[in-house]
């Protein structure tokens, strides 16, 4: 009986800390914004489950800057951006402080997605943290 009840409180401060992947609607997709240096910006940022934007347009030119970061907690999170092929452009881990990634992409759609996963449990791209960034000429 005590074993049982100590399961189930881990299982709940689990859950608690885990969380759940939020529903949201679909949302437009964002658009990198061009500095006074004609380098296209964009920030996202990753957390429990999620990214946000999870859509992204931006140009073939000029160079491409994505700032990633993390909102506050407990689980690891990481960025991975993949070409249509499926090679890995990037793969860095996320964290409060914001990291500048820069690119020079050619017109297409690229995947991003966090692929960390707990023990036998769902990945945290299957739970819902991808995104798409699509570059158009």
């Amino acid at each position: 009986m005590k074993a049982r009840l100590l399961a189930r409180a881990s299982l709940i401060t689990f859950s608690v800390l885990v969380g759940n992947a939020p529903a949201t609607a679909a949302e437009p997709a964002a658009v990198a914004v061009s500095g006074a240096d004609g380098v296209q910006r964009i920030a996202i940022v990753g957390g429990s489950y999620f990214f946000r934007p999870a859509r992204i347009v931006a140009r073939s030119a000029p160079p491409l800057e994505i700032m990633v970061s993390m909102e506050s907690g407990l689980i690891p999170h990481r960025f991975v951006l993949e070409a249509a092929d499926g090679r890995v452009l990037a793969d860095v881990p996320l964290a409060e402080q914001p990291q500048t990634l820069r690119f020079e992409l050619p017109a297409g759609e690229y995947a991003f997605h966090c692929p960390n996963r707990l023990l036998f449990f769902s990945s945290h791209r299957e739970r819902g943290m991808s995104g798409v960034l699509r570059i158009e000429e």
